[in-house]
């Protein structure tokens, strides 16, 4: 289970960890931790809330495949429209 951190001094978060999708819903960026080999290991993903955070850890446990080795990233917008 995510545990969503309880909010004390700020009513939102940072910009940096505040997005939009192509239907400007508002997403919010969420810590992952993971224990392997002895050590705790940490990631973030984007979701729309903590129930939303939730339902996609339980995607991935299911679902959750390695692609590849990233050489770059690119900064581009998302297509409007396809």
């Amino acid at each position: 289970m995510l545990y969503c951190f309880p909010r004390q001094r700020r009513d939102d978060p940072d910009r940096a960890l505040v997005s939009t999708d192509a239907d400007e819903r508002r997403l919010y960026k969420f810590a992952l931790q993971y224990e392997m080999d002895g050590k705790s290991w940490a990631t973030d993903i984007w979701a729309y809330s903590c129930k939303d955070a939730e339902d996609r850890v339980a995607a991935m446990r299911r679902s959750l495949t390695m692609c590849g080795q990233l050489y770059a990233e690119v900064e581009a917008d998302a297509p409007t429209h396809l």
